[in-house]
This record gives structure tokens, C-alpha cells and sequence, in this order.
């Protein structure tokens, strides 16, 4: 399988060489949530690590402009001190622009508002502590983190390609306009808010409230086969392991590298799915008859009309279907 983010076998083991000293590059996102009120003791950190190059950007231009620096400085561990958003702006311009001849190691902070992505292939704690750590592991890698691969979501619509790690549609967008129109307005951290999002939604599922929850039109064809005409509540795709508050909403048994999931309009059995997604995600009621269908697959071809997420970014669909495949596999510098 091709794709911008195929590594070499020997890629991991290249990093932990012993005495391996690995030139750092970090981008801050100033208006990221964990970022607003002076960045969390980041700048002061830096002070003592003059030779780490540090960017701010928070828009593709910027991000585009700082990652062409590192290239050139020979930056081979990029640290993202934002939101999900930054770190799939970094993913969707590292796809496109090919900036680096060899994908660079990427480590990601709790920077932002969710930070789903850094939650499950991140570096846990605090930011400044967390960046500590990653810039000691920089010098020796004998610290307590780990390198670990995930494939990279590639969504392919008529106007560009963007690339990522959770992909939505259905409830899924609707849940985030709800959260940042009115749950969560103050952008306030952490996970309470997106489980009083998710808590809301799920109300409106269970009393059929059509009003919060529209059924999801569309065609799905998996793995090149026939478009199945289909109504959902909502379809997700991802390479994450666990998504917030450590939900894994898959139960797929096949061979492939990304996870997709749809529940259909009136799902059955729906509080016991639920629970059973804080643990294996496994349960002998998710089944299609019951309205769940979760496989394993390489390709989700959606014939599609609205928006879409990626990593909490909404996007329109446009004219055409919307392909998602995978990039290739990225590695990540996190918390064994």
C-alpha cells in the first residue's frame, strides 16, 4: 500500500540507536485551548534549549512555512503543542508538500481544547512537563517513552486531499457545532464537556428526536465493492485505539488499517453498546440486524452530501464522493 507516510522497516530501530541525538523542532499554536493563557510555561522551557527550533503558527501558510524550516535545519522529532486541528494541518501538509525526504518522528502535547489524538498517541501530562521529557528523550532515548506507528487517514474529496486520524459524519458534526455553539462556547479543557455533548446527543437518539439528530443520507462502498445505499445517525473512520474518554466504538474482526464504523437510524440495544464501549468494545448486540455494522478495512468510499470531520475540523464533502484510505503509517514519540 502506497502513500506519503510509508516508513522504512529499519525506521524505528534508526531512532534508538544508543546515543541517537535527534535535532528538535516545535510548533505552538498560540490560539489553541491550552495555549491561550501564555502557553502553559512551553516559552519559559525553551529558554534552556536553545538549540530546539520553535515556530508559532496557527494557520496552513504558517504551518507550511515552519515545517519548510525544520526540513532545512535537518529537524528529525517535530513536537506539536496544539489542538486535534494543528496536528491535522501538520498531517495534511506533510501528505501533500512531500516537505521531508524521510517522514520526520512526530510527538504530540495536550495542547488543545479535546486533544483526542495526543490522548491516544501523545505524550500524557501537563505540556511543559510532557515537551521536558520528549527534549531528554531527544538526547539519549532512555527515557520512559516509546515509538509507536499508526496509519494516517488519507480523505480524498474534489477539491484537495487532507490527511488525519478520525474521521465523522452524521451525529458526529452535529455534535460539534452543539459543543462549541453551546456547550462548550468558553472553550473550556479536558473531556466533561465533550461526554455533556455526547450525553445530549444520546437523549435525542433515544427519544427518536429528529430535530437534534438527522439521519445521515448516503452511499458507502467498502474495499472497492457496489455503493450500498444506507441512512445512519452517524459513520466514523479511524486509526486512533481509543477516541475520548477511551471509547473504542469498533468491533471489526478483518485484516485492514482503518476502523469504520455506522450505526443506522434507529439502533437497538443502544445504552448496552454504549457501556461496552469503555472496555473491549465488544458485544454480542452490536450486529447489523440491531442497526451496528464496525469492520476492518483499507477503503470507505462515501457518496455524500453536507460536511464531514476530520480531527474535529468540519469540511464540506463537495461534488464528488469522498474516499478514505490509508497514507501510509506515521510514527509517534509517546507515553508507554
Amino acid at each position: 500500500m502506497n502513500g506519503p507516510f510509508m516508513q522504512s522497516p529499519e525506521a524505528t530501530d534508526h531512532y534508538y540507536k544508543n546515543g541517537q541525538c535527534l535535532k528538535v523542532g516545535v510548533i505552538t499554536n498560540p490560539r489553541s485551548g491550552g495555549n491561550k493563557r501564555g502557553g502553559g510555561g512551553i516559552h519559559k522551557l525553551l529558554e534552556h534549549w536553545p538549540e530546539v527550533m520553535h515556530h508559532e503558527a496557527f494557520d496552513p501558510q504558517g504551518i507550511s512555512t515552519a515545517l519548510s524550516d525544520f526540513s532545512r535545519n535537518g529537524v528529525k522529532l517535530i513536537v506539536i503543542n496544539g489542538g486535534d486541528g494543528t496536528v491535522q494541518a501538520v498531517l495534511t501538509i506533510l501528505g501533500n508538500k512531500r516537505i521531508f525526504a524521510q517522514p520526520p518522528l512526530l510527538s504530540l502535547l495536550r495542547s488543545g481544547t479535546t486533544s483526542m489524538l495526543p490522548r491516544d498517541v501523545g505524550v500524557a501530562g501537563h505540556p511543559a512537563i510532557a515537551l521536558q521529557r520528549i527534549l531528554l528523550w531527544s538526547q539519549s532515548t532512555n527515557q520512559d517513552l516509546g515509538i509507536q506507528s499508526r496509519s494516517i487517514l488519507w480523505v480524498q474529496r474534489d477539491t484537495d486531499d487532507l490527511f488525519g486520524m478520525f474521521f465523522g459524519a452524521g451525529a458526529i458534526c452535529q455534535g460539534i457545532r452543539l459543543f462549541h455553539c453551546k456547550d462548550n462556547p468558553m472553550g473550556r479543557r479536558g473531556q466533561l464537556m465533550p461526554m455533556l455533548t455526547m450525553a445530549r446527543l444520546l437523549l435525542a437518539i433515544l427519544f427518536n428526536n429528529q430535530d437534534k439528530i438527522t439521519p445521515f443520507l448516503n452511499n458507502t462502498g467498502l474495499n472497492g465493492r457496489q455503493l450500498e445505499k444506507r441512512a445512519d445517525l452517524l459513520v466514523l473512520v479511524s486509526t486512533l485505539d481509543r477516541l475520548f474518554l477511551g471509547m473504542r466504538p469498533y468491533w471489526g474482526t478483518e485484516e485492514g488499517p482503518l476502523r469504520y464504523t455506522a450505526v443506522g437510524t434507529k439502533p437497538k440495544k443502544l445504552l448496552r453498546i454504549l457501556l461496552s464501549l469503555f472496555g473491549s468494545g465488544n458485544n454480542r448486540h452490536a450486529i447489523p440486524t440491531n442497526g451496528y455494522s464496525s469492520h476492518n478495512v483499507v477503503e470507505v468510499r462515501l457518496d455524500m452530501q453536507g460536511d464531514f470531520t476530520l480531527d474535529g475540523e468540519l469540511y464540506a464533502a463537495g461534488e464528488g464522493p469522498v474516499t478514505v484510505s490509508s497514507a501510509g503509517q506515521a510514527l509517534f514519540l509517546c507515553s508507554c
